[in-house]
Formats: C-alpha cells, sequence, structure tokens
C-alpha cells in the first residue's frame, strides 16, 4: 500500500548500509487509535542489542477497508485492516512495544530501498526476539481439539491423535490458512529463533504445533490411499511444516538446518522447484522471497532490484548457477510448456520459469553440485550473449526422437487393460528393433517379448537409471528385477487372454494384487507401479538410432537427444534455425547415469568424435 513521505522523512535510510526502521507501537486501550513512532536499529548489532524487538509475519489482505494510523508525523497512514488488526492485538496496555512490520519498516514508494531492505531480511528475522505469526481468525480457547494440540510435546504419539480425523476439524481455519502458501512467509517463519502464532487473543506455542504437525504428517504418510479413511485425513491434514528446531525447547541444542520447506537444508534450485505452489503477487518475489532460505547463497551472490525485469530476475538464477559451480545444471528446470506457445514466453526456453509448476514435472533427481568438475570442461565454458537471450553452450548430440508413444485419446492410464498397455510396449520394441542394425540370431526371435530390446524398454518405462543406486552391482540387480517384473506382466497378461468371459485386467489391478497375494514379483506388479509413476507425467519414445527414453508432454517427433557439458542428465532440444529450443529434460537409456562422459579425453576439442558421437557447439535460445 503506498505510503506517504512525511512518515519517513525523520529516520532516512542510507543505501548498503545494514540498518533497517523499527516500530515503536505505542501503548493504549484496545478501541483507541493506533499510533508509533519509527526509528532506526543496526542489523550488524546482533540479537542481542537493548531494547530486543519482535517481528510480525502475516499476509497483507486486500486493500479494500483500509484503517488509518498516525505514524510519526502523519495522522493519516494507510494500513490494510488485516494489519490494523494485529496491532491492536499485538499493542501493550501500559507500554511501549518494539516491532519490525514490513509495510510500516519499510517505505514501500521506494523501490531502491525495498531492494536494499530484502537484502536484510534474514537478519531482520533471525534477530528478532520472536516472530508473531499473525491470523486473523477466531478460534475457541476451549474447543477439545484445540486444548488437546497445546499438550503435544517431543513424547507424543501417533495414539495421541485417535482414531477420529473429524476431531480436528476446529483447527483447519488454522492449518488450512492461506497464510502459510504465501512465498514471504518461508523465511520470516524459517529464520525465527523463536515463534508464536496468534490467532487473535489465542497464542499458539511453535513447540505444540511443531509436534503436532509431525504426527499429524506420520498419519497422513501411514494411511492407506486406498480405504476411505484415507478422505477424511487428506480434509484435515495440515499441509504445512515447521523447521525442526522448533521441536526443541532447550534453544542451545536447536538443530540449525531446514526450513518450512524441508528438514535438510536446499540449495537455491532446490528452494525454488520445492515452492513452485506458493503464492506471491510479484513474481520477482519467487526468488526474491526465498533467497535467503538456501544454503548455497551468501549476501551479495545475487542483485537484488525491483527495477529489474521478470526475465532479468529468473535469468540471474541461470548466471548465479554458472558462476558458482560452473555448472548448466539449471537447465534441468528449464524447458518449453506445451501449454504456452513458445511464441507467447517471455523468457528464452534455457531459463526456468519459476512461476509455472508444468515446466517443472521432471524425472530426475535434484541435481548435485560439485566444485570439482571433469578436467575436460575447462575447455568448455558455457557463456551468454550480451542480452542474455542466448546461451552458448558444447555437447553431444545423441539421438533423435522417431516416434513418440502415448495412449489413445480419452484412455485413462489406471484404466488401461494391460493387454493394451503391452500392446504398446511391443509396438515399442518393434520400433526400437527395426532402427537399430540388426546383429547376430536376434531376427529369428519370434516373440517380441524374447527380444533384448524389451529389458531395455522395461528399465526405460521404470526410469531405472533415476534410483539411488551408485553402485554398478547394485544398479544392475535393480534392473534384472525389474526386467523379471515385466516378464511376470506378461505372463499374468497371456493367461488372462485365455480367459475370455473374464473382465480384463487393468493396470490398476495389477497395482493392487500384491495387496492381496502378498507377493511382488509374481504378477508384475513392481514393474507396473513404476512404470505407472512414469508414464504418468511423460511419454515414451524411440530413437531413429533405435535408442529408447522419456521425455515430457511438450516434445515432437524430431527433437534431439543431447548431453550438454555441465548438465548432468540427457536434454530434449529443438532445432530451430541456427540455434536450438530448450523442450526440457529427457531419459535416453545409456545416457543417464554420465556414462557418454566418463571417458572423455582431456585434450577433447570441437569436432572429435567420441564413442561415436561428434563434439559440437551450440545455441540455446
Amino acid at each position: 500500500m503506498p505510503a506517504t513521505e512525511s512518515a519517513y522523512s525523520t529516520t532516512p535510510l542510507k543505501p548498503g548500509n545494514p540498518e533497517t526502521r523499527l516500530l515503536e507501537l505505542l501503548p493504549g486501550p484496545e478501541t483507541s487509535p493506533i499510533s508509533g513512532k519509527l526509528s532506526r536499529r543496526n542489523l550488524d548489532d546482533g540479537k542481542h542489542a537493548s531494547p530486543p524487538y519482535d517481528a510480525l509475519s502475516y499476509m497483507w489482505g486486500t486493500t479494500n477497508g483500509a484503517k488509518t494510523i498516525q505514524l510519526n508525523q502523519d495522522d493519516n497512514f494507510k494500513v490494510t485492516s488485516n494489519l490494523a488488526a494485529a496491532l491492536h492485538a499485538l499493542r501493550l496496555r501500559d507500554q511501549p512495544r518494539l516491532i519490525w512490520i514490513d509495510a510500516i519498516c519499510i517505505n514501500q514508494n521506494n523501490v531502491q530501498e525495498r531492494s536494499d531492505q530484502v537484502q536484510l531480511m534474514r537478519k531482520i528475522y533471525q534477530n528478532a526476539a520472536t516472530v508473531y505469526v499473525w491470523l486473523d481468525i477466531e478460534i475457541d480457547l476451549n474447543n477439545p481439539a484445540l486444548r488437546k494440540l497445546l499438550t503435544f510435546d517431543d513424547h507424543s504419539i501417533d495414539d495421541d491423535l485417535g482414531t477420529d480425523a473429524s476431531f480436528w476439524e476446529p483447527l483447519k481455519p488454522i492449518f488450512k490458512n492461506p497464510y502459510w502458501m504465501r512465498v514471504w512467509i518461508q523465511q520470516e517463519v524459517s529464520n525465527a529463533a523463536n515463534l508464536v502464532i496468534q490467532c487473535r487473543d489465542v497464542i499458539l506455542p511453535s513447540f505444540n504445533v511443531y509436534h503436532f504437525l509431525r504426527l499429524a504428517s506420520s498419519r497422513f504418510s501411514a494411511v492407506d490411499i486406498n480405504t476411505p479413511i484415507w478422505i477424511d485425513w487428506v480434509d484435515i491434514y495440515p499441509n504445512i511444516s515447521l523447521p525442526t528446531r522448533f521441536g526443541f525447547l532447550d534453544s542451545q541444542h536447536r538443530p540449525l538446518q531446514g526450513s518450512t520447506l524441508s528438514n535438510c537444508d536446499l540449495n537455491l534450485l532446490e528452494i525454488l522447484a520445492t515452492s513452485y505452489k506458493l503464492e506471491c503477487t510479484d513474481d520477482r518475489d519467487r526468488l526474491y522471497g526465498l533467497l535467503h532460505l538456501a544454503s548455497d547463497y551468501s549476501e551479495g551472490g545475487l542483485t537484488i532490484s525491483y527495477d529489474y525485469s521478470v526475465k532479468d530476475t529468473y535469468t540471474s538464477v541461470a548466471d548465479f548457477v554458472l558462476r558458482k559451480y560452473n555448472s548448466l545444471n539449471f537447465l534441468l528446470y528449464a524447458g518449453l510448456n506445451w501449454r504456452c506457445p513458445h511464441q507467447e514466453r517471455t523468457l528464452p526456453s534455457w531459463v526456468p520459469d519459476w512461476r509455472d509448476p508444468s515446466t517443472r514435472i521432471w524425472i530426475s533427481y535434484s541435481p548435485k553440485f560439485e566444485n570439482k568438475l571433469p578436467s575436460f570442461m575447462s575447455r568448455f565454458k558455457a557463456s551468454f550473449s550480451a542480452d542474455c537471450s542466448i546461451l552458448n553452450a558444447y555437447g553431444i548430440r545423441v539421438d533423435r526422437i522417431d516416434q513418440i508413444f502415448n495412449l489413445p485419446e480419452g484412455v485413462e492410464l489406471y484404466n488401461t487393460p494391460t493387454s493394451v498397455f503391452l500392446d504398446s510396449c511391443r509396438s515399442m520394441v518393434r520400433k526400437a528393433r527395426s532402427n537399430q542394425v540388426r546383429t547376430g540370431p536376434e531376427s529369428d526371435i519370434a516373440d517380441d517379448f524374447d527380444l533384448p530390446q524389451w529389458p531395455a524398454l522395461a528399465s526405460t518405462l521404470a526410469a531405472v537409471d533415476n534410483f539411488k543406486p551408485e553402485d554398478a552391482d547394485a544398479h544392475s540387480k535393480l534392473k534384472q528385477a525389474i526386467t523379471m517384473s515385466a516378464d511376470a506382466l506378461v505372463k499374468v497378461s497371456r493367461i488372462a487372454e485365455t480367459k475370455p468371459s473374464e473382465r480384463r485386467s487393468t493396470m490398476l489391478d495389477i497395482i493392487r494384487m500384491d495387496k492381496e497375494s502378498g507377493a511382488i514379483f509374481d504378477n508384475g506388479t513392481m514393474f507396473t507401479r513404476l512404470a505407472w509413476g512414469v508414464i504418468g507425467k511423460h511419454l515414451p519414445f524411440v530413437g531413429a538410432n533405435g535408442g529408447m527414453g522419456l521425455t515430457l508432454k511438450s516434445a515432437a517427433e524430431g527433437d534431439e537427444i543431447w548431453m550438454i557439458f555441465g548438465c548432468d542428465k540427457p536434454m530434449i532440444l529443438r532445432p530451430a534455425d541456427d540455434y536450438y529450443l530448450v523442450i526440457g529434460e529427457g531419459y535416453y537409456g545409456g545416457a543417464n547415469r554420465g556414462e557418454l562422459m566418463k571417458d572423455m579425453p582431456e585434450s577433447v576439442e570441437v569436432g572429435d568424435m567420441i564413442g561415436g558421437y561428434r563434439v559440437e557447439p551450440l545455441r540455446l535460445r
């Protein structure tokens, strides 16, 4: 909400200084007008500086029905109705309260000041004695659910939740509140030394809340999705979390890592990817509001400026990763959204668009960043064009998508008969076989599921290369297990074909069989479950060279599979004139675990042939 300059005339902030303003909220009766004075605080003085101050975390809310408070010489300073309610609730009756509130302590009309203060957010909330979460909702302190919540501690167990999910229904206004889905509150809560949730006159200590959330999360995860009780728990499940340290009363032994997004420290790309469902008014805040939660970010590592466009802001993330790690792994989060034509995009295809979750349905786990890179990489450093529209990189072209396979229009995966699914698999095996150079006795094999392409396809559909085992032997055993399960599915389907009078088994039927039989390999459940999870979001394809892989729905036949130097996984690129468009991360058999880069000689040059592939420069736009 626009501020008036007179309120800040006596407390100017010098750009670049680690100082902020604090509001001295003057005492008064509950219903009397709000008044306060601003002062300056140097944040380098630390959290033990005197006098201590608190900080407020809240939703701004709509500007409709704005209220007026007195601030310094300004008798007409406007605040939202939600903030006005918080001020009345937090004001002490007999003494001033020193508190930091963004809408008041930052001159929102001053772009430079807003940019400077964002850089200081971590210190502001870390130095606060207590951070108050304000929820303008009415909660009955005598409600049994609330009284029970206030008893939860580190000794509480699952049985303390009871068996009736509806018992916790009165707490939904707290834990389903839109406040928790805002971008900015993540760092405000995560950086707090002490946290209190205040619902008008009711105060909830974070210690009790944390242990309720701990048990509720475990209960939700343990409930069988196939039972009616799951629906009851999903309705009341609090889709929020608090950092682990709030589960400890002794502040000296609290773990420091973690945030509202994860119990572990996350790097910048992981933070941005994890938070895609969170909301913010300004798209730039999707970065600025989360920056200080990233384990690999330190002050000054990125320029924060509200003079930057969204394109400049999101491109700076790619620049940060390239500078810090000499890595192009940000490409794993980039690509064309199949619902948004390239002509309508405002960002280059190689810049991740953190606003749209549909571009972030990737296959692999979060990429690792290591300072020790292969020696040959020093010869192939990526760079940006002067206007940051082009990314110049190097890599090898592995294959070209020849045919993409999909279910018939209108067919839902879970209702797909296994025979229909296996018919599609048979078609892919035949296509791969026809595209490969045939050698030896393969041409004499009559059964498609006896061809060597079938185990390769099974591994692809299960995305086996993205599983954790780094040990080659363990990885090989996992592939064998998936092949055995896939063969079992073929056997089960063929037995069913001999009984035409019976209903054909669907993919979902196979997945549920292990609950009835207690087996896992004898009916194809393992393979089916894994394939269902993968091809529900990705499309299998066969390459021109006969290789098989997976791609996002935005891919098309003719797109190419590349291993780009500095990027851990195969990428799907679309040729366009003298440049490429990034479609997204791909999966390609024999290229997902760095196999093609392991034996790259240090002396390799552009144009050299390595393992049958030519090293080439490429321009991404």
